[in-house]
């Protein structure tokens, strides 16, 4: 049998709505019968059907929901809670004419008016705020299912990758280097790649909890990073990249800045279709922050593409550069490049200029 036929608390407020509209059907028939007329008690009957056919509706909507029994009956119970309300309000003054002396002419049609929009409103209140309720323990429930499953993921591809390492290790010392046959070179690509994507997985990880969690921030040295990342890129791709980098450039982030690092590179690598392509990445030093740069001389970006890359969302890589930036307190930006292309500036707090404002689950980190 359906649900919307044997939902206890749906059927409680059909009911309800239910007899309220048969009380208020049988009230005005009576006063059709003594008044000897129609017009007004139909009229009076209308203003009631409203909010009862109303609360029928939610009813009918509320077995057909995806609400757990526990919400459901919240609504009900707001809507019995609203009825009562409005009733009693409206029960109070009509008690108050009386104590002051005043006659109260037929004071049904009013308190069943009462009691009818009371109980609709309560249902609307009630529903809202159970919706808003369920989402929120849904939204939990996600977030908890995806940190399980990347801790889950990165503890199990952390263990086959050291694997797969330790084997790399094995075929290089047991085959002479540049055997021609698959020896000491292959065993070296085979350690590189997992070392990389063990680094890979420490990113997702930080990058993961950057988003959803409380994360503890840390000194990173952001020069260091894009050096590495830069030297990668270049070995991969044909595109030359340059780096203009100072020994040392400290900022209060954690593993998931070599995303950014690696997105806005990969990005000026990948769509760069100038006959001559070049990418030119700079960190800088100022007094309170430290500056990443990255020109190129690719095709540049439209007005309408750059705001759209600058507002909220997660869409593409350029969208969780926006994202994580934000969140290690920074600023994105992106200019024209002259004569032609595109340049990203990522702006991060130097440990210093955050004493006053320290990271996310972290206390004030001291001055290099």
């Amino acid at each position: 049998m359906s649900r919307r036929f044997r939902d206890p608390p749906s059927l409680l407020v059909g009911g309800f709505a239910a007899a309220l509209l048969a009380l208020a059907v049988a009230y005005h028939l009576v006063e059709m019968q003594a008044l000897s007329r129609t017009t007004g008690p139909l009229l009076a009957l209308s203003l009631e059907a409203g909010p009862g056919a109303v609360l029928l509706y939610g009813a009918h909507r509320l077995a057909g929901s995806e609400l757990d029994a526990e919400n459901r009956w919240t609504v009900c119970s707001w809507t019995l809670g609203g009825a009562v309300g409005f009733l009693g309000v409206m029960w109070a003054t009509v008690v108050v004419r009386q104590f002051e002396g005043r006659e109260t002419a037929e004071p049904a049609f009013p308190l069943l008016v009462a009691t009818l929009v009371g109980a609709a409103a309560g249902f609307a209140a009630g529903y809202h705020n159970a919706r808003a309720r369920s989402d929120v323990h849904e939204a939990r429930t996600v977030a908890d299912a995806l940190a399980f499953v990347n801790r889950f993921i990165r503890h199990d591809l952390r263990n086959d990758l050291s694997a797969i390492r330790g084997h790399a290790d094995l075929l290089a010392e047991e085959r002479p280097t540049g055997d021609g046959a698959g020896g000491a070179d292959s065993a070296e690509v085979i350690g590189a790649k997992a070392d990389e994507a063990m680094t890979r997985i420490e990113t997702s990880g930080a990058v993961a909890e950057t988003l959803v969690d409380d994360p503890d921030f840390e000194r990173v040295d952001l020069a260091a990073v894009v050096a590495e990342i830069a030297d990668g890129v270049e070995s991969t791709h044909t595109v030359p990249v340059s780096t203009d980098l100072p020994e040392k450039a400290t900022v209060v982030a954690n593993a998931g800045v070599r995303s950014v690092v690696d997105n806005l590179i990969e990005n000026a690598v990948e769509h760069n279709d100038a006959d001559d392509p070049r990418v030119r990445v700079a960190v800088a030093r100022t007094d309170e922050t430290v500056r990443l740069t990255v020109r190129d001389d690719g095709p540049g970006l439209s007005e309408a593409k750059r705001e759209s890359l600058l507002e909220d969302g997660l869409d593409g890589g350029l969208g969780l550069v926006r994202t994580l930036v934000d969140r290690y307190g920074g600023e994105l930006s992106i200019e024209d490049n002259q004569p032609r292309g595109a340049v990203f500036v990522a702006e991060f707090p130097r440990p210093e200029a955050r004493s006053g404002r320290s990271a996310p689950g972290e206390a004030a980190p001291a001055p290099d």
